[in-house]
């Protein structure tokens, strides 16, 4: 893979790319009252506004197998660099286009380069690096994930007290990966030349990704609900400022960052379905922390103990997926798997609502927690079956 300079610097542009993926929707979250206010004029504007956060991944949970085979057919490099050209252009068009109805159209074709980004930069974690190494990758991946949402969002918070338009701005972080591009990545020999030869002869494929695929979804579903539900739950508490719930929402990246940096110890001694019966734990407790919780301080602690969770789970399924398909179908099963991940953060409010309406706010975090307990159970005993794919 050429000199450690060279070793690095592919390193550090394959982490920053994966910074500006998973958190990408939630950036503008702390702008949303403000656009809301500055539309006020235009009929529905609170769903309108919300649906800035849900449009890109309901964009990207749809055209993410595309991207997955066209970087199979054409090449990562090439799907790479448009993805983040149409990243930097859509994302920063908040900042100057005039209308809300542009601004939304702007976030639907947003969702595309997220979607290609993200496929991109895992499957070349998983044609660039084997074995250890590519564990360790996977959980840095994973951290650098986290510690992007946690550094942009706090940013936009930041600015859109200066104007709601700036935080939109944050977007061009993606132009620094785009000239980082030419000279750090390279396309990988196994990854597109014997593709057409080779997917010929149908490559087989263990039916054992169905249950990556659902798990990714699972993990998003429940930890979504923390950007779009706690701060209807921090309302109720005393005292709670911008600042305050800025931090409550900042903690789970932060856990998550901590977490996903000490995956690869966790991957030494445990199979990938036990990880997810592990990572399960933290999540279901913190979950039940916060629907029993009456302060602040409590709720915070429930939160962390969520992201350590999801900080666990991520880089899991990513490694998973990446371990299990070969190299010439790579692209088109990560692509799936971007599908499955961000179709969980776009019916997440879809499927929690209706609980929140039946049981109430606190109660429907008890459910989710007592859900994920039954889960950890379910995939403690699955592990049997399935440990020949690991």
């Amino acid at each position: 893979m050429g000199s450690t300079k060279n070793t690095k610097l592919l390193e550090l542009t394959l982490l920053l790319a994966s910074m500006l993926t998973i958190l990408a929707n939630a950036i503008i979250a702390p702008s949303l009252p403000l656009i809301s206010s500055t539309f006020k004029d235009v009929n529905n504007v609170e769903i309108l506004t919300k649906l800035m956060l849900t449009l890109p991944a309901l964009t990207i949970a749809i055209v993410a197998p595309l991207a997955g085979r066209l970087l199979d057919k054409v090449g990562r490099i090439k799907v790479l660099y448009i993805s983040l050209l149409i990243y930097l252009l859509a994302g920063t068009s908040g900042f100057w286009l005039g209308s809300l109805f542009s601004i939304l159209v702007g976030r639907v074709v947003f969702g595309l380069g997220v979607a290609g980004i993200m496929t991109v930069s895992t499957t070349l974690i998983g044609d660039y690096f084997t074995g250890a190494k590519r564990e360790h990758f996977m959980g840095l991946q994973g951290a650098f994930v986290a510690l992007g949402g946690l550094i942009f969002i706090t940013a936009a918070g930041v600015l859109t007290d200066i104007n709601w338009r700036l935080a939109f701005l944050i977007y061009g972080f993606s132009a620094i990966v785009m000239v980082l591009v030419p000279f750090s990545l390279h396309e990988p020999k196994m990854a597109h030349h014997e593709t057409k030869a080779q997917t010929q002869n149908r490559v087989a494929v263990p039916s054992v990704v169905w249950l990556v695929f659902i798990s990714a979804f699972i993990t998003t579903v429940s930890f979504y609900m923390i950007p779009v539900q706690l701060p209807f739950f921090l309302q109720k508490l005393e005292g709670i400022n911008g600042n305050k719930m800025g931090l409550a929402l900042g903690s789970m990246p932060f856990a998550q960052a901590i977490a996903s940096y000490f995956y690869k110890q966790v991957k030494r001694k445990l199979d990938f379905v036990s990880i997810y019966s592990l990572g399960f734990i933290p999540m279901a407790i913190g979950f039940l922390v916060i629907g029993f919780s009456h302060t602040y301080v409590q709720t915070v602690a429930g939160v962390l103990l969520i992201g350590l969770g999801v900080g666990t789970l991520i880089p899991n399924g990513n490694l998973w997926m990446i371990n299990l398909v070969p190299v010439q179908v790579r692209g088109k099963y990560v692509g799936f798997l971007t599908t499955a991940t961000f179709l969980g953060m776009f019916i997440s409010p879809i499927i929690i609502q209706p609980i929140q309406n039946l049981v109430g706010i606190n109660s429907s975090f008890i459910v989710l927690g007592v859900a994920l307990a039954v889960l950890s159970v379910l995939y403690f005993f699955i592990r049997k079956s399935v440990a020949a794919s690991n």
